[in-house]
Formats: C-alpha cells, sequence, structure tokens
C-alpha cells in the first residue's frame, strides 16, 4: 500500500463569505485558523469565550488543489481517508459529492477513484455548524445532558467537552483534526492485525488474527514475524481462514516466545517490548506491511468475593495491583493544540509522581497512538472509557450503526497497546439513570441497556476478548444494580465537595476502587495572569465566575477554606488555601484507601490536568503547572507510604503499605515538636509489612504522648487544645538508614494552630547539571511553596513542611533559561509558608 500525505496548508472560507479566505494547517480547526489570521481573540482571555461561542454557529469549508503522485495513481485502487473529521461534512471532489461524516471518533474512507482526473485534483470539506444541529436535533427529540452544557450535544457524535463540562467553556470547534491522505492499494491490504497471548513460566503463545481487504493478488500469502527486545526473531507463515471471502480475507499464525520477558506496570518489573511484523506478499512482492510493539503479559480485572463484598482488582502477570494515578481529560478545549510533546509532558509528569495508571475519561476523545505508546514504554496502565458521558442517547438503528463502527475503529487502533488495561463503555450514566433525576422515558432507559449492556459487549467479544469490559463507572457490573455501594465495583465518590461533607468523611468509606474523587483548586497567579487583569482578580468577579464552570463552585470553595485555613486576606492568599487545601483532601482519601490495601485496590483522583485556564479539580493545571496536589501525590503515591489514622480519638495508628515485591522491613521513627521548631520528644516504632500489603505498625496516645512534658497546663491532652495547637509530630519510616515515606500531623487544624514566623531563607548551589536549593526555617512551617519568575520549575518537592531545619530541594537546569547563573536563578526565587501567606497579614 502507498500512502500520499494531503496534511499540510488548506483555504478555509466561511460558507455564507467564500470572498474571504485564510490559510489554514490540516490537520486543523476553525478556531485555531481564525486566531492564526487574527480574526478572533484568545477565547481563554477574560470573558472571550462568550464570543467565541457565535462563531461555531457558522458553516465552513476546507479546500486545496492536489497532484496525485505517479506511483498512487497506478494503483488499482485508490481511497481518500480521513483519520478525523470535527464533525459534520459533506465531502467534495472535484465538484462532486463523494460522501458525508456525521462522527468524529470514526475513520471515514471513500473510493476516489471515479473522481479522480488525473490532472489537478480540487477536494473540499464543508463543514456544519455543530450547534445549529444539536439545537434542531434537540427541538424535534429532548436529550438529557448535564446541565453545565449545550443543549442536545447527545445527538452528535462529537466529543462532548467541546459543548462545554463544569471545567470548560462551551467552544464546539469543527475541523480536520487528523490527517488526510490518498491511499494507493495494488493487490491488498492488511485491515487489522490482533494478537491473543496464552502465557506460561516457560513460554507465550502468540496468536495473530490478521484480516486483508481489498484483495486482488492471486495468490497472498502473511508472514509473521516477532522481533524479541535483543534482536532475535521467531517467523511463521500465516495460514489463510477456509471460509475467507476475496475482498475480506482471514489469517492466523501462531508463535511460541521461548523464556519471554513480562511486561508489568511502573514499581512492579519492568516494560520490554517486542516488535509484532506481520507482511503481506503477493508471490515476493510485498503489497502491505504493519508493524506494532507488543508486550507480553496477562492483565485480569478480579471480582473475587470475601468478608467485604466483592474486589474490583487489576491483576498483571498475577500479581494484584494496587492502582495510583488520576483521570486525564483532552488537554486543550481547542483540540488541534494537542501535541506529542505537550502529551508526553505531562505523562512525564504522572510518572514522576509515581503514578502507575491513567483513566482516559469518556467525554473527550480516543487519544492519539503516542499517548499509548508513551505508556507501553514507561509501565502506565490505561483505563480506557469509550467516549460516552451524562448523557442520554436515543438508539435508533442508524446511530448504533454509526456508534457500532465508531468502536470497531478505535478497539482496532488501540487494543494491541501493552499498557490497555480495561475498556469502560461511559462515564457516569448508569449512576445518573439510577440516581441523577433524569427524564422518566422507558424507552431511552431500555436504549441505555441495549447499547452499553447488549451491543457494546458483543462488539468487544468480537474485536478485543482478551481485555476486560467494565459497563459504565462507576458501576458494580451492570443492571442498575449496586451502582453506589462501596462494596463492589468501582466508586465516584461527591459527597465530599459536591455534598458539602467534611474531608474526614472520607475515612468512612472503604472503597473496592475510588476511579473517581476529588476537590477544586484555583490554579497559581501566573496562570491567573494569563486570562484577567488586575481588575479582575478577586473570586467573585466576572471574569473569575467566567472561569469557574462548577455549578455552585466558588461557595462550596470558601465553605471548605472555613473549615480549614485563616481567612485569606488576598487573592493570592486566596490560590494558596484553596491549593492546600486540595492537596490536604486528596491525600485524606489517598492515605485512607491505601491503608485499606487489599479492601481497596486502587486510587483514581479527579482531575490530573486542564483543558482550559481555569478554577478545577486538577493537579496539573493548563500550562502544565503543578499545584499543590500534584507534589502531594508523589509522597501518597510512593511505593512503600507510611501514615497516620486520627479517627479513634485521642490516638494516633500509624500504618504502612507496601507496593514492593518484598517485604517492607524497618521503623517508624517519630518526633514531637513544638511550633518554635524544637524536638521535645522522639523514638521509634518497629515496622513490618508484606509483599503487596498494608498493615497497622503501632499506636500512641495523645495522653501518653505529652505526659512526660513538663507543660503547666497538661490535664488531659486530648482535650486540652492549647496544648495541640503549639505541637506538631513528624514521623518516617526508614529502612536501612533511608527514609522512604514521612510526613507531619497537626492536632488541630491549620487555621487554629499557633504559627510563628519561620523566616524562611534560601540559598543555591551549582551541582552543574542541577541548581540545589537549600530552604531554611527557625520555626515550624507548614506548606512551604517554591516558585522562579525565571521558569515553570519542576522541584523534585514543593508543598512540604519543615519541623525543623532545613529541607533540600533539586531544579535540573534543563528547565531553565541556559546558561543561568546560581546568583540569577536565587534572586528569581521566592518562598512562602502558611504563615506567610495565611497568618501574617492578619498579626
Amino acid at each position: 500500500m502507498k500512502i500520499q500525505s494531503l496534511d499540510g496548508v488548506w483555504k478555509l472560507t466561511k460558507k455564507n463569505d467564500p470572498g474571504t479566505a485564510i490559510r489554514a494547517e490540516v490537520p486543523g480547526s476553525v478556531y485555531t485558523a481564525l486566531l492564526g489570521a487574527r480574526m478572533m481573540n484568545d477565547p481563554y482571555f477574560r470573558e472571550e469565550q462568550y464570543n467565541a461561542k457565535r462563531l461555531c454557529e457558522e458553516d465552513y469549508v476546507y479546500s486545496r488543489n492536489f497532484t496525485l503522485n505517479q506511483d498512487i495513481a497506478a494503483c488499482s485502487k485508490l481511497i481518500l481517508r480521513f483519520e478525523g473529521i470535527d464533525t459534520l461534512a459533506d465531502i467534495y471532489l472535484n465538484g462532486s459529492l463523494l460522501g458525508k461524516c456525521d462522527n468524529m471518533h470514526r475513520i471515514w474512507e471513500y473510493n476516489a477513484a471515479p473522481l479522480l482526473t488525473g490532472n489537478t485534483e480540487h477536494i473540499e470539506v464543508r463543514l456544519h455548524s455543530p450547534a445549529e444541529y444539536v439545537r434542531r436535533m434537540n427541538e424535534k427529540s429532548p436529550l438529557w445532558g448535564v446541565s453545565s452544557t449545550m443543549a442536545g450535544f447527545p445527538h452528535l457524535r462529537k466529543a462532548h467537552y467541546m459543548f462545554g463540562w463544569d471545567w470548560g467553556p462551551v467552544l464546539p470547534d469543527m475541523g480536520i483534526w487528523r490527517s488526510v491522505s490518498i491511499l494507493g492499494i495494488h493487490g491488498g491490504r492488511i485491515e487489522s492485525v490482533y494478537a491473543r497471548q496464552k502465557i506460561s513460566p516457560e513460554s507465550a503463545e502468540i496468536e495473530t488474527d490478521i484480516v486483508v481487504s481489498d484483495v486482488t493478488a492471486e495468490k497472498p500469502a502473511v508472514k509473521v514475524e516477532i522481533i524479541s527486545p535483543d534482536g532475535a526473531v521467531i517467523s511463521a507463515d500465516a495460514n489463510i481462514s477456509e471460509d475467507a471471502k476475496l475482498t475480506n480475507t482471514g489469517f492466523s499464525a501462531v508463535l511460541n516466545v521461548e523464556r519471554p520477558k513480562l511486561w508489568f506496570p511502573r514499581g512492579y518489573g519492568k516494560q520490554p517490548l517486542y516488535q509484532l511484523k506481520v507482511t503481506l506478499f503477493d508471490g515476493d512482492d510485498i503489497l502491505d506491511e504493519k508493524v506494532q510493539t507488543l508486550g507480553i503479559r496477562k492483565i485480569e480485572v478480579c471480582h473475587g468475593k470475601d468478608e467485604h463484598g466483592s474486589e474490583f482488582a487489576f491483576s498483571v502477570n498475577g500479581i494484584k495491583i494496587f492502582a495510583m494515578g488520576a483521570d486525564y481529560i483532552p488537554e486543550d478545549q481547542l483540540i488541534c493544540r494537542r501535541s506529542r510533546e505537550r502529551t508526553e509532558k505531562l505523562l512525564r509528569c504522572c510518572i514522576a509522581q509515581n503514578f502507575n495508571m491513567i483513566r482516559v475519561w469518556g467525554g473527550g476523545y480516543y487519544p492519539d497512538d503516542y499517548f499509548y505508546d508513551f505508556c507501553d514504554r514507561e509501565g502506565l496502565l490505561v483505563w480506557q472509557d469509550c467516549m460516552f458521558a451524562c448523557a442520554v442517547y436515543g438508539t435508533d438503528r442508524a446511530f448504533l450503526e454509526n456508534v457500532r463502527r465508531e468502536l470497531t475503529d478505535n478497539i482496532r487502533r488501540i487494543r494491541g497497546h501493552a499498557c490497555l488495561a480495561m475498556w469502560c463503555g461511559n462515564n457516569e450514566i448508569e449512576s445518573a439513570w439510577k440516581g441523577w433525576g433524569l427524564p422518566d422515558d422507558a424507552v431511552l432507559r431500555n436504549g441505555y441497556t441495549r447499547m452499553f449492556e447488549v451491543l457494546f459487549p458483543k462488539i468487544f467479544s468480537y474485536c478485543d476478548p482478551e481485555t476486560y469490559y467494565h459497563p459504565s463507572s462507576p458501576s458494580a457490573g451492570g443492571g442498575f444494580d449496586g451502582t453506589d455501594d462501596d462494596n463492589r465495583g468501582d466508586s465516584h465518590y461527591w459527597a465530599v465537595w459536591h455534598g458539602f461533607r467534611p474531608i474526614t468523611a472520607y475515612r468512612e468509606h472503604k472503597f473496592r476502587f475510588c476511579s473517581e474523587y476529588g476537590f477544586e483548586s484555583v490554579p497559581c497567579m501566573k496562570t491567573v495572569r494569563s486570562f484577567a487583569n488586575e481588575s479582575d482578580l478577586e473570586l467573585m468577579s466576572p471574569v473569575m465566575e467566567a472561569h469557574q464552570k462548577c455549578d455552585m463552585g466558588n461557595p462550596k470553595l470558601l465553605f471548605y477554606i472555613a473549615q480549614h485555613v485563616n481567612y485569606p486576606s488576598s487573592f493570592e492568599s486566596l490560590i494558596y488555601a484553596s491549593q492546600l487545601i486540595q492537596a490536604e483532601a486528596v491525600r485524606m482519601n489517598a492515605e485512607n484507601m491505601r491503608r485499606s490495601r487489599g479492601v481497596c485496590m486502587g486510587s483514581l483522583y479527579w482531575q490530573l490536568n486542564d483543558s482550559n485556564p481555569v478554577i478545577s479539580w486538577s493537579s496539573v493545571d493548563y500550562f502544565g503547572r503543578r499545584k499543590a496536589l500534584h507534589y502531594y501525590a508523589k509522597r501518597f503515591y510512593s511505593q512503600v507510604l507510611v501514615s497516620v489514622d486520627d479517627s479513634k480519638e485521642g490516638t494516633l495508628s500509624f500504618s504502612l503499605a507496601n507496593e514492593r515485591s518484598t517485604p517492607a522491613d524497618g521503623r517508624i521513627r517519630w518526633r514531637l515538636h513544638d511550633n518554635k521548631g524544637e524536638t521535645l520528644r522522639e523514638d521509634t516504632i518497629a515496622a513490618r509489612a508484606l509483599a503487596y500489603s498494608s498493615s497497622v505498625c503501632g499506636e500512641l496516645t495523645l495522653d501518653n504522648l505529652f505526659s512526660q512534658l513538663s507543660l503547666s497546663d497538661h490535664v488531659t491532652m486530648h482535650t486540652n487544645r492549647v496544648t495541640l495547637r503549639s505541637h506538631v509530630l513528624e514521623y518516617f519510616f526508614v529502612e536501612n538508614n533511608a527514609i522512604l515515606s514521612g510526613g507531619v500531623y497537626l492536632f488541630t487544624e491549620p487555621k487554629h494552630f499557633d504559627f510563628i514566623d519561620p523566616e524562611l531563607s534560601l540559598s543555591v548551589d551549582d551541582l552543574g547539571s542541577a541548581f540545589r536549593i537549600t530552604v531554611s526555617a527557625k520555626a515550624f512551617a507548614k506548606g512551604v511553596c517554591l516558585d522562579s519568575d525565571l521558569a515553570d520549575c519542576e522541584f523534585s518537592d514543593n508543598w512540604f513542611d519543615i519541623c525543623s531545619g532545613s529541607k533540600i530541594v533539586l531544579v535540573t537546569k534543563s528547565e531553565l533559561p541556559s546558561g543561568i547563573s546560581s546568583e540569577d536563578f536565587a534572586n528569581s526565587l521566592s518562598a512562602v509558608s502558611y504563615y506567610d501567606e495565611m497568618r501574617s497579614h492578619s498579626k
């Protein structure tokens, strides 16, 4: 097969104003082209999103001329292939209608040969307004969707988040968002390759199923090769299926890999990748070739019953892992701003924080191949939602056929990746039908079951029977049974935040797998200033409210601020407070679940990233800047985690969670400090947790902890609030003289703690490839936040506590402007603590 790319420069015009033409890149979109031509303003600045929204009411035309390459023209079949069109389009070739499309998640192919002239060819893609379409369709047949969106969005197979979400504006862009090409086929092409695996300790049997289409070769033959990571080659000739048809031929081959190198998620082993190479021949002539990576592994989702209910656990090569990660959403409202570099930077940011899983949320789009390639290489398991979320769909025959083709295209593209852990039918639709007060329509409700619990399982059973399918998230397995149960299936827990429950409510639950929970915060001042003027820097200003999409979001934020911290005296301190509380809230649930390892087997917080600069639940904002939560995640997702449980009044219980293949065997060292940073008491406790387990290692009662101190106000310490307000407990898990995990426990909320000025100071040393920052404090400092006005540094640690003395932080020079001196870098740095942001202004 030969390929001629039609990517590059096209012309874009408004349908009603063809005389005005602008340059448009393909892949690209209408909004990005208009921005490039300065025909619209930045939709993220201030309230420009509302002006940009009006532009989607128009129809647009992409067009270009091209000349067919001679080697392509000589082929027996010519196909015009669109990897992705967004979304409603008529395709014209040399003035004649070639076809239509209505699903941005599908691959669209058209037989182009009858309309090609052999001279200068002209192609047009006439795009129709998605806003006008969903409005018209919803007037005929209303379909429910979440309130933050444009009404009627479920009528169109377009990334839902483009119609708005509770973290994104309504900007339903359109365009040719993936590559366009002419395929020249001669003799046949490889349509799809699927590898099934049977693994034993001694060998792996790889059964490869190959579908070949457009076959005109007299004697088609297929060869299959597996190339090991060290270059060794195993090969076999594929056998043609007995019932194969001339135009859609099936082949299969079985290859055995001796002593296979198994693929594991991060933290559980290595990620060796084989290559699977399939070649289609006609005699000695190569007609087509496909090469894909192959990770040899067995992934299962276990549902075994136990005394707590039914487990929901991922098993990889026989090891039940504790999944640690977050939920991934599209990286930009303008989808064509995504890039390999941007995605890989975000995913590297996850690896640095000890993630082993990413959940691809169902309201966006199926990510590009490079997303999965990276996860394959780096050992990030992928929970893959299908692109259906928080909506009710009409399920007539045409819609279901459209969806069937959408799933088939994407399953075939994604299923070969080692990182793929499971498929999920949708986000929150089962729970919405059960408890969100959706319209009482039996036909639509039955349509849900027909689609996600009948059709989808059939498609996955046919296209990817090796991978587990889960009907919805959250779900206990479908049938509207047990959607909200803690003791089976996965859970989305939103009583904290949406339900105004205190963050301690997390400890009331022992989830089997929590695939969504979270807490909002305001992005840092650098990000806020990208969309706001100085006059806008007030939480309730029109601009800030335009960048807060959550219903009652700002009142909820202020409610939780009031529970935990002092009243913010400035907009900067409001940002600080929101990020600190977000990090503490998510930490509380993550640690709670890891203490329950064996009952709970996964923590995926909402959400990893942003699609625009906005107030949201993200731990990494739109510009890739890490919030406090992302730094906290490195600690609560560490392989070995020590944590404190204070749910029993007057008692602190130490737990050790261990995700290693070897026991964690050492001591917990604790120190009691006063607010001046002086150590008043210290001791150690023997601590051990077996491989892949969690255990309680000891406890301290507050009475005993304070009883040996000479305190004039000592009564019963767990009721003496004055004493508790001036003391902190620092704790570490130490193994072989190395600190593997640690934390700081306050006996009261920060708003009641008796902080004194830590007088933070910084010094910087040049280590050659990195700068070493020494942060010193003269008293207890909570939530020390470092920043640089030279660059968005990825500090080795940030948002940390200093109980006494100093803290070392590293920054690699590759993140900074070249040639910067240690003095210049030191001058660019700032450091603030809770005292500086939340207390010093009130004293």
